[in-house]
C-alpha cells in the first residue's frame, strides 16, 4: 500500500506519519515508537538530533547507535 501527505510518500502500513495539516511536523518514521520518541512536552524534535537516518524517500529510521524499541 502507497500513501502520500505532506510531500512525502511511502510504504509500508507501519509507518508513522505526523501530519502538517494537524499542526505537525509532516515527517514520516518507519514505526511509532521512532514516531512517539520525536515527541517531548507536546512538540516535535529533529529526527536528525534523535541519530536517525533518513531514506531518499524522507522515511525517518535507526541507524546503528540510534534509538532502540523499548
Amino acid at each position: 500500500m502507497r500513501l502520500e501527505c505532506c510531500g512525502f510518500a511511502w510504504v509500508g502500513e507501519e509507518r508513522a506519519h505526523r501530519c502538517k495539516r494537524t499542526g505537525g511536523c509532516g515527517h514520516v518514521f518507519d514505526d511509532a515508537v521512532l514516531w512517539d520518541s520525536h515527541r517531548h512536552a507536546g512538540a516535535c524534535l529533529d529526527p536528525g538530533g534523535l541519530g536517525l537516518g533518513r531514506t531518499k524517500n524522507g522515511v525517518w529510521l535507526r541507524v546503528p547507535g540510534a534509538l532502540e524499541p523499548a
